[in-house]
């Protein structure tokens, strides 16, 4: 029986276990922001957002145009002039004429909605510099919840795999005694019947481990059926302050940076239709070159060429109260804003206070899971003694292995709590580009 269990388990883990590696959090963390399809896409954003803006330069420069024309003709003519009586007629008459004219148009003044608009695709690209941000804390947040998900599950694996140890020898000392006659077989089968109980729960833990370990790779843009050698334990820092955190979250937030960024965005394009009330003033300059042959008429060749400038100005009385109504609503716009960034700091401050409880609430669990663990581990060691010699029955020495496995598995499940905890509060605070 135990060599088909040891089987089962070899098949469980054997993907990947051929060339584990020691992995830390760290080393996922860099992995991951260099392979998550999420963040790249978002890169791509900014990257657009970016041309956007650099190109934008050419809205403070002047227009530059070329017109150029070229048209023949073939006409019959036919011509009497005032000093000779007889027509003149001309048959397939040829004329052709050739024009261009380059200009430049310099907008100089326009409600200084050109600079306006520029400002607004600068914040633009800050807005989605901020996005990015966003998908890089979540991302961080994801793969050390994952990472450290990982270590929880191994560890209840290592709990479980201790406790079938325990049952192990408990099932060979049953058998020993069984056979020498000190005990009675309904003893020794109940022996076997709880070590075949923590064989199941060793089974199907392995199970979790292994899906553990995909949900990690997944995040981390690895080959999903890799395995890693992970920290053995949790990583909890110092204790964290809560004004210290509300401090941070209002300075280093993504989200509410990026509200903010939304609400300034919002108070330019007020500013851009604010623009088109007033007067647009431009420069003018041109240039044209004309010639014109014909084999008919006084003229057979004429010439011009020459530059024009000058100053030209456009003032938008009314339009329907299209501005006026863009204008409205761009207000409005910006007002919604506001309250959103209002809303936001509410929300944040409300997050990181419950989060900051179950913080505070997972210390004090731990604290006292670990006592509880030690009083389990000697009521343990003292149930052992009494089987040993025949004293507890194995109800008792069960139970007693019960609630110790239970204990340590309670202790675990703290630790990892804090660890849960400490994590949504640096990404609420904005510790985690920091």
């Amino acid at each position: 029986m135990k060599r088909i269990i040891s089987g089962m388990l070899m098949i469980c883990l054997s993907t990947g276990l051929n060339a584990q590696e020691g992995l830390t959090l760290e080393q996922a963390i860099t992995t991951g922001l260099n392979k998550n399809l999420n963040i790249k896409i978002v890169e791509k954003t900014v990257d657009q957002t970016t041309n956007d803006y650099d190109k934008s330069i050419g809205g403070l420069l002047p227009q530059v145009s070329v017109t150029a024309s070229k048209s023949f003709s073939n006409t019959n003519v036919s011509q009497q002039f005032l000093n000779d009586p007889a027509p003149r007629e001309i048959n397939g008459a040829q004329s052709n004429t050739f024009d261009v004219s380059p200009t430049l148009r310099w907008t100089i003044f326009d409600g200084l909605g050109m600079f306006y608009t520029r400002n607004r695709l600068a914040e633009q690209v800050g807005l989605a510099e901020d996005d990015l941000k966003v998908q890089i804390e979540n991302t961080i947040a994801q793969i050390s919840n994952a990472y450290y998900t990982t270590v929880l599950e191994q560890e209840r694996l290592r709990v479980l795999q201790d406790a079938l140890e325990l049952s192990s020898a408990r099932v060979e000392l049953a058998k020993t005694r069984y056979e020498v006659g000190k005990t009675s077989k309904l003893e020794y089968l109940q022996a076997q019947v709880d070590y075949n109980t923590d064989q199941s729960n060793v089974l199907q833990q392995t199970e979790v481990v292994y899906n553990a370990f995909v949900d990690l790779n997944r995040l981390m843009g690895a080959e999903l059926h890799t395995r890693y050698n992970v920290e053995s334990n949790f990583s909890v820092e110092e204790v964290l302050e809560l004004q210290e955190l509300l401090q941070s979250a209002n300075l280093n937030n993504s989200g509410l940076l990026r509200a903010q960024r939304n609400r300034e965005i919002a108070f330019l394009q007020t500013k851009e239709v604010k623009a088109e009330f007033l007067p647009q003033i431009s420069l003018n300059l041109g240039y044209n070159y004309n010639n014109r042959n014909s084999d008919a008429g006084f003229l057979i060749s004429n010439q011009s060429r020459g530059f024009n400038y000058g100053i030209s100005a456009s003032w938008t009385i009314l339009n329907g109260f299209d501005i006026k109504r863009r204008q409205q609503n761009a207000k409005i716009v910006a007002e919604s804003r506001e309250l959103e960034v209002q809303d936001l700091k509410q929300q944040l401050e409300a997050d990181i206070r419950k989060a900051f409880i179950n913080y505070e609430n997972s210390i004090a669990l731990r604290d006292l899971e670990e006592r509880n663990f030690e009083i389990a581990q000697e009521n343990y060691d003292i149930a052992q003694e009494r089987y040993n010699i025949g004293i507890a029955t194995a109800l008792e020495i069960r139970e007693a292995q019960v609630s110790f496995v239970q204990a340590e598995l309670r202790k675990v499940q703290a630790a990892f709590s804090i660890q849960v905890q400490e994590i949504e509060l640096n990404r609420l605070a904005g510790n985690n580009l920091r």
